[in-house]
Formats: C-alpha cells, sequence, structure tokens
C-alpha cells in the first residue's frame, strides 16, 4: 500500500505541475503577440493601453458569440446527420448564418477603432500586413503552441518545402 502511494505521488505532483503552466504559457503568448504588435508598429505607452482596452471589450463580446456559433453548428451537423426535415434544417443554416455575420460585424467595428487609435502611417503598416501573409500571419499562436516571437522564422513563400525535408 505504501508502495501504491508514492507511485501515485510520483505521477501525480509531476501532472498537477505541468497542468498549471498551461495556464501562465496562455497568458505568456498572449502577452509576447501584445508586445510584438507594440513593437512592429512603434505604438507609444498611451495607444498600446487603449489597444489593450479595445481588445479586452472586443473579447468580452466576441467569445460568447464564438461559443453560441459552436453550438448552432455542432446542432446543425446534428440535424444533418439525423436527414431531419428541411425546415429544422433551414431554421439551424439561418441561426449559423446570423452569428457568423455578427461575429464578422464585430470584428470589422474592431478594425475601425483600431484604426482610429493608430497613426496614419501606423495604420498603412497594418494595412499592409492584414492584405497579405504578414503581422495578421505571424499574430497567429503555431499549432505546436506558443514560441517567442523574436525565434519565429518569416513565413515561407506559398509553396515552398521545408528545407530539412529537402535535404534528406
Amino acid at each position: 500500500m505504501k508502495k501504491l502511494s508514492t507511485i501515485i505521488l510520483l505521477f501525480a505532483i509531476p501532472a498537477l505541475l505541468f497542468a498549471g503552466s498551461g495556464k501562465m504559457k496562455e497568458k505568456s503568448c498572449a502577452d509576447g503577440r501584445r508586445m510584438y504588435m507594440s513593437e512592429k508598429l512603434n505604438l507609444s505607452d498611451e495607444q498600446a493601453e487603449q489597444m489593450h482596452a479595445l481588445g479586452v471589450a472586443h473579447q468580452k463580446k466576441v467569445i460568447p458569440l464564438r461559443a453560441d456559433l459552436k453550438l448552432a453548428q455542432i446542432e446543425l451537423d446534428e440535424l444533418v446527420r439525423a436527414g431531419d426535415s428541411s425546415k429544422k434544417l433551414d431554421a439551424a443554416i439561418k441561426k449559423v448564418n446570423e452569428l457568423k455575420g455578427n461575429l464578422n460585424e464585430l470584428q470589422v467595428k474592431h478594425r475601425v477603432e483600431v484604426g482610429k487609435i493608430l497613426t496614419d502611417e501606423q495604420r498603412a503598416m497594418l494595412n499592409k500586413h492584414h492584405s497579405g501573409r504578414g503581422m495578421k500571419h505571424e499574430m497567429r499562436r503555431p499549432r505546436g503552441g506558443c514560441r517567442k516571437m523574436e525565434n519565429m522564422p518569416p513565413p515561407s513563400p506559398p509553396g515552398a518545402g521545408d528545407p530539412a525535408e529537402d535535404s534528406e
């Protein structure tokens, strides 16, 4: 019994430490992206504070909408699987499309509000990056988790393979 408790503790302690580190990692990723954007656009302290406040307000609006959209998409999928009537299916499709439209509207309005904080030069830089694979792409969290922005390689041109794969 004593050996069993020891084994359980040996596995439980690292698991608890690992589970707790995820939340800190998420926070540091968000902070890293915010700092990266601030440096890339050369934001003043006042602009950075305004951007932060806008971002928090935007997230408070967007998060519940995304959750509602996810639920509506699940309900739609279930109706499709069940082969349900066209009236229920039409209503579910309408709900998903309405939520997507609401999200899009919030995102566009947020981008306009962000633009009001920026100088003409900063706005031009942000628009340039939004139109291609620039900052918007760089700001996304990589699939493998969070990487420090300064360690991120520049985006590869479309169609370019991984150089490590080519050498094999």
